[in-house]
């Protein structure tokens, strides 16, 4: 079975666990353009924090403080992230690529990063931020 991990921002008690987007394990997360775009986003936002990734394999905590069984209590910020990327022209929401039939509480998010596919975005060293 593949390791999945989550981003955990010790400092504020966050975490980034990726639910509703294609991408959990290492190579998903790097590959996905909307997965390394939230993974990019929220580091940025959140300079000087204590955040690392953690896996579901070996339950090993890389924080001075806490441990991976507070992972409950840590609010996910998957979502609010995401939303935040779509305001700003980087992702677009295209519904969804996957639902289960038997538990629709159960989907994935289809979302496309469409920074930089037409003119009207500035990007390179003097773009916009």
């Amino acid at each position: 079975m593949s390791v999945g991990y989550i981003l955990v921002n010790a400092t504020l008690r966050e975490q980034i666990a990726f639910r509703h987007l294609p991408a959990s394990t290492k190579r998903e997360i790097a590959g996905h353009p909307a997965a390394a775009a939230v993974v990019a986003w929220y580091l940025l936002e959140h300079p000087g924090d204590a955040i690392a990734f953690v896996n579901d394999h070996d339950d090993v905590w890389p924080f001075a403080s806490g441990a991976f069984g507070d992972l409950s209590d840590y609010a996910d910020l998957t979502d609010p992230v995401v939303a935040d990327l779509i305001a700003a022209g980087i992702l677009r929401d295209e519904g969804m690529g996957y639902v289960d039939e038997d538990d629709p509480t159960v989907f994935v998010r289809k979302l496309t990063n469409i920074w930089g596919s037409d003119d009207t975005v500035e990007s390179g060293p003097h773009g916009s931020t």
